[in-house]
């Protein structure tokens, strides 16, 4: 019973000393490494949030694709560049045009969390850029959330495309 007794204080410390450090770090003005960062929305990302949504919304299926092809970033298009890669197109893209009747067209946008800069795509569609990603508001009326579109910043100062879009539903 003195062993369950000690290694439940040594946790229990363990616990403590972990909330005093997180406490003190914040007290010092310095956020966790996790924290979000919200920047204000960007004119050109905004518009190219709006011409996807405006792509997204188009009845026909091969005009949505050619619609879109010239928006989203190179490495969710097929290696010749006049289609969306399969996976994409049976998954994201699938799931965002069933989706997009719901958000609200001109877009609204709820809030933008600002990413971090990585390499996205591989080999010949590899390029470094900031993901930031723009939640976009449903139409009033309609039951949901904000729903994100990533988008690619390229660090070159190429123009700005989509990443992401599956999460509109």
């Amino acid at each position: 019973m003195e062993i369950c007794t000690n290694v439940g204080r040594h946790y229990m410390r363990q616990g403590i000393q972990r909330l005093l450090a997180f406490c003190a770090l914040s007290l010092c003005g310095i956020a966790p490494a996790n924290a979000i960062e919200k920047i204000p929305p960007d004119a050109k990302v905004l518009e190219l949030v709006n011409k996807t949504l405006t792509a997204l919304n188009e009845k026909d299926e091969a005009a949505r694709v050619k619609a879109l092809l010239p928006l989203v970033h190179k490495s969710l298009k097929n290696a010749a560049g006049d289609d969306l890669t399969r996976n994409i197109k049976d998954f994201s893209f699938k799931k965002a045009s069933v989706g997009a009747p719901n958000y609200a067209s001109p877009v609204t946008i709820f809030e933008v969390h600002k990413g971090n800069v990585s390499t996205v795509g591989f080999k010949e569609t590899a390029q470094k850029c900031r993901r930031d990603k723009y939640f976009i508001n449903v139409k009033e009326g309609t039951v949901g959330r904000p729903a994100p579109i990533h988008v690619c910043l390229p660090e070159d100062g190429t123009e700005p495309t989509i990443l992401d879009f599956g999460s509109l539903n």
